[in-house]
């Protein structure tokens, strides 16, 4: 694998750790929150929010999938 790849991986692996680690921080704030309580609108954000990090750090798995795949191919 060459040398830049291997550091563009560890940036992309790094980003998808903290956009992991972040919905679950997320979650745990979302699960304090009534959903039908006066903060409703609060868990509801958070909903939104924890699903938009899930789907960024799936995107970028798919990311490091396609470039493992390129490197495969070499």
């Amino acid at each position: 694998m060459p040398i830049g790849a291997h550091d563009h991986l560890e940036e992309l692996y790094a980003k998808q750790r903290m956009l992991t680690d972040e919905a679950a921080r997320l979650e745990q704030e979302r699960d304090r929150i009534d959903p039908d309580g006066p903060d409703a609108n609060r868990h509801y954000v958070l909903e939104l929010e924890i699903a938009a990090l899930r789907q960024e750090s799936s995107r970028i798995g798919s990311r490091i999938s396609d470039v493992l795949e390129r490197d495969l191919q070499r």
